[in-house]
């Protein structure tokens, strides 16, 4: 009897075994490059609206902090890819051939977003340093002038902060896109907006219909540039934490140095005999009845006798 063929692209399904059934550990080495599934972004919002700004159509309130990691791969692009083999040969043993993969890179400039571009350097500043290739705060550039002045997207942290509900909206919709993506999305945006200024026509088909029936938008332009009230800073890849808590922490280091030498010296005990032999003398006797007069004086009820000790040499006859 002939077997039917198996005409499928996938291979034939394979009869269960009972081996199968065995309990086993599988390693599973996730990919890595852009088919990687490590988060490289989280972003937390929290809106709020009051009664009054309800009424009026006002925007609600809304603060959003986004963490964001640049891969390696999104800023670099690989121009070739070979294997390279080296000999190895060690005294009384054959050689050993050695494969290595060797990986020609060259990096890929994409800009910042406007809130990127308009960063201060107020962080690095604070920190005491400058990291990204960003300029010297003390030297006063704060805002890029021209081309040659573009900071770009680097490997490392992001810190990404705006007020704008807006500004939200459309950072939950660059989370899908690449950089490449979102510097295209960025001069589709700038494009526009400059041809709204120059008075040219744009389709409203893209917009919602009742858009201009809902709100006045017949006065903004088509993309409204809300990055004045966003802000995003790269985070530095070492912060200088340690050096910092070193200095708050050095005193007590010290103190703590001299008490160990006052320990290993024997002052310590020596402190310890003295306060047990003064114990058992009167002294701590006077020096309460001493205090106890003053405050009872300074309370106003020792003028005529205050009952203190007559050896009191600090007592006027």
């Amino acid at each position: 009897m002939q077997q039917p063929s198996y005409t499928s692209n996938e291979p034939p399904p394979r009869s269960e075994l009972w081996w199968d059934r065995v309990p086993s550990l599988k390693i599973v080495r996730p990919p890595k490059g852009p088919f990687s599934p490590q988060v490289d972004e989280r972003c937390l919002t929290f809106c709020s609206q009051s009664i009054t700004g309800r009424i009026h159509g006002h925007d609600p309130w809304c603060r959003s902090l986004c963490l964001r990691r640049v891969f390696l791969h999104e800023v670099t692009r690989v121009l070739s890819h070979h294997q390279s083999q080296s000999v190895h040969q060690l005294p009384g043993r054959p050689p050993r051939i050695e494969t290595t993969d060797v990986v020609e890179t060259a990096p890929v400039h994409h800009p910042l977003p406007p809130e990127g571009q308009r960063y201060s350097g107020w962080l690095h500043a604070l920190l005491g340093r400058t990291l990204h290739g960003e300029p010297d705060p003390a030297s006063g550039a704060s805002e890029p002038v021209g081309m040659d002045d573009l900071r770009y997207w680097k490997a490392g942290w992001y810190l990404w902060w705006s007020r704008s509900r807006w500004a939200a909206q459309e950072r939950m919709d660059l989370m899908r896109r690449s950089l490449d993506s979102q510097s295209e999305w960025q001069r589709l945006k700038e494009r526009r907006n400059d041809e709204w200024a120059h008075g040219a026509a744009y389709d409203e088909s893209r917009f919602v219909e009742d858009a201009n029936r809902i709100d006045d938008l017949a006065s903004m332009p088509p993309f409204p540039d809300v990055s004045h009230e966003s802000i995003l800073l790269p985070i530095p890849d070492t912060l200088p934490l340690g050096e910092q808590f070193g200095n708050v922490l050095a005193p007590t280091w010290k103190v703590l140095d001299v008490v160990r030498e006052s320990v290993q010296s024997g002052a310590q005990t020596e402190l310890a005999h003295r306060l047990c032999e003064k114990a058992f003398t009167d002294e701590p006797i006077k020096l309460l009845r001493v205090c106890c007069s003053m405050i009872w004086e300074n309370m106003g009820f020792g003028e005529d006798d205050d009952g203190s000790d007559p050896t009191d040499p600090r007592k006027k006859p």
